[in-house]
């Protein structure tokens, strides 16, 4: 029998719920200091170079802590997913905004200042909260807000050019849905180059995915390893499925995450 996700309780507050978009991150260690990434960058460092050739993200939105990916990663594709639209729309704006920015401290003050085009209720939303967030004032009935923008995305923000020309270049591709619905599950199957950013999606559903053959897979997630402390510990979690390709297999997207072969 298959236990709980230990937050499974509330796991429907991100349907469709403009005040449930993450504006900066939680991920990772609650100290702000950004040490859980020397783990992701080790791996991808100490992987066969040829694998780097080929990479394509697949990332949660959630609170973006998936940005510093992209400069480290360098994939060719980019797919963002989400089961909560306004979540998505901010995405969207934030690319817009990034990729016509010149520079770090640019694109900050027009998110600050709100200089930007929007279009529709949801975008006008969104950019007051950015704008208010900025300022310290987002209060939690309009969104969550955890740290700073600098904070959130320190890696990115460093490497503001690399990051900008990639999400100008790489086809992008935007699906509004969970991982475990079954439009996600039949289109990720036949994914062999996939790099995934789960965020701390299990903390909420515990689901099952299959890969036809995953060649040059990785699973990624942050994760609370203390539920019972008052200060969470967010530890990040590397699946790498490389080493199992050439037949089907089946991730347990749980804590921790588990893989086994279909073939046997």
């Amino acid at each position: 029998m298959t236990a709980k996700a230990p937050r499974s309780f509330n796991r429907e507050i991100f349907y469709d719920r403009p005040e449930h978009v993450y504006y900066g991150t939680d991920d990772g260690y609650q100290d702000g200091s950004f040490a859980e990434f020397a783990k992701i960058k080790a791996h991808y460092d100490g992987v066969d170079p040829r694998r780097r050739e080929d990479i394509h993200l697949v990332s949660v939105v959630g609170g973006l802590y998936s940005l510093n990916l992209i400069p480290l990663w360098q994939p060719r594709w980019l797919t963002f997913f989400d089961v909560n639209p306004p979540a998505l729309t901010y995405f969207q704006i934030l690319r817009r905004v990034w990729t016509t920015s010149r520079d770090k401290t640019r694109f900050l003050a027009r998110l600050t200042d709100g200089d930007y085009e929007v279009n529709g209720d949801t975008e006008e939303f969104i950019r007051e909260n950015i704008c208010l967030k900025q300022r310290g004032w987002l209060p939690p009935s309009r969104g969550s807000s955890n740290r700073s923008y600098e904070q959130s995305w320190q890696y990115a923000l460093d490497r503001f050019d690399l990051t900008k020309r990639i999400l100008s270049e790489a086809p992008l591709e935007i699906r509004n849905e969970p991982m475990e619905s079954d439009g996600f599950s039949e289109w990720i199957r036949a994914q062999g180059n996939v790099w995934i950013y789960s965020s701390n999606i299990t903390e909420f559903h515990y689901f099952n995915l299959e890969f036809s053959n995953p060649a040059n897979v990785v699973v990624v997630q942050i994760i609370n390893t203390n539920t019972n402390a008052l200060e969470p510990s967010r530890e990040p979690e590397v699946l790498d499925l490389a080493t199992l390709g050439g037949g089907p297999v089946k991730v347990k997207f749980e804590i921790p995450l588990r893989v086994e072969r279909m073939d046997k």
